[in-house]
Formats: C-alpha cells, sequence, structure tokens
C-alpha cells in the first residue's frame, strides 16, 4: 500500500507537485493519529502553505487513509469550526509510515486508533466525535446512537482512568451512557471494557 498508493499513485490521482513533501506529510500524521489538527505545525514541518495541506489531508480523507473527527457540540455551527482531530484508518499502515515497523508492544496511540476503527465500521465515521474543554478535560470518543449519546475514554491500562471528565460531560449533557476502554490493569467498575466487548 505504501509503495503504490502513498509513493505513486497518489502522485497522478491528486495530481500531488512534490511528492517528498506529501510522503513527509503522510508520515507526520502517522506519529500523530488521535492529536488535534494542527495546520501551521504540518505547515512549518513539511515545508508546504496551510492551503496546500488543507487540500492534502482532504485528498487523505477521500481516499480512506485518514479520517477527521469533529468535536462534540450541541451547536452545529461551533461543531463545524472547532479543530477536529485526525485519525489514521489502519494502524499498521500508521505503525510502518510512523516507526517504520510492527510495534511487538502495543502503543497507546496505536490502541486508540484500533478502537477508533472498530467504532467506525460499527456505527460509521459521521456518528463519532471528540469532546475536549478549553481547560483541557477531555473524552476520546462521543457515539451518537440515533437520539442517545455514549462517552467513550481509551487507555492502555484501567488503572489511568479519571472521572472527572466524565461528571463534567455528563453534568453538562446529561449523557449517563460511558465505557471506560483498556487492556490491562485491574477492572473495578462498571464501566470498565475490554475492547472485544465493544
Amino acid at each position: 500500500i505504501i509503495d503504490t498508493y502513498i509513493r505513486k499513485d497518489i502522485r497522478d490521482i491528486g495530481n500531488i507537485r512534490s511528492l517528498d513533501k506529501f510522503n513527509k506529510l503522510v508520515e507526520t500524521i502517522s506519529s500523530q493519529s488521535g492529536s488535534l489538527i494542527n495546520v501551521k505545525e504540518l505547515s512549518n514541518t513539511c515545508d508546504l502553505s496551510a492551503q496546500t495541506i488543507n487540500e492534502y489531508l482532504f485528498l487523505l480523507e477521500e481516499t480512506y487513509i485518514i479520517t477527521h473527527v469533529r468535536p462534540w457540540s450541541s451547536n452545529i455551527r461551533s461543531e463545524l469550526f472547532k479543530t477536529p482531530k485526525i485519525y489514521m484508518n489502519d494502524t499498521g499502515l500508521m505503525q510502518l509510515l510512523w516507526l517504520k515497523s510492527l510495534q511487538k508492544e502495543v502503543l497507546g496511540s496505536v490502541f486508540e486508533t484500533s478502537v477508533f476503527t472498530e467504532l467506525t465500521k460499527k456505527y460509521g465515521r459521521k456518528n463519532i466525535r471528540y469532546w475536549r474543554t478549553k481547560d483541557k478535560q477531555e473524552i476520546d470518543f462521543i457515539l451518537r446512537e440515533g437520539n442517545e449519546a455514549t462517552s467513550i475514554e481509551v487507555k492502555l491500562n484501567f488503572a489511568r482512568f479519571k472521572e472527572k471528565p466524565f461528571e463534567i460531560f455528563e453534568k453538562r449533557y446529561h449523557v449517563k451512557k460511558k465505557f471506560f476502554i483498556a487492556l490491562g490493569g485491574q477492572r473495578t467498575r462498571s464501566i470498565d471494557t475490554y475492547p472485544w466487548e465493544i
């Protein structure tokens, strides 16, 4: 996939002017899966204009390499303009581009990305949001199911779970359904969930 799509075919598909800079952008994005998009930072890192970065991000999403995740908001207008997160759609591709190999141990960002890909398979990309306040209280995923919502936090270990973001989100939006997804550690709460249980 890397050799045929990233390094060759994309040049024709998207009329890429500088393939080296495009490849650097894709490698940079792969190391930031699950992070807020910072176009200015990407522009400086890859020596591309902000407009070109946005064009390439659009191309990558339309060819299913990445997905933008919008912030949760009760106001549709503000939701459209707030900074999105970005996720790679394939954790194998993500690791090979970022780390040049598949890792023997599961990394936090890879685990979060893998949970994201499973959620999108089941519920669709448009039904997944994230939530973050100005003081950096954050929940990884807010899943829309009709008129209902579910908050989901992902960490490698159950011991790293923090209750405060859930409490604030529940109080603000009256969303009580929640899950904390992890691989290791002691399950001590009813909301503690293994990824295969979602």
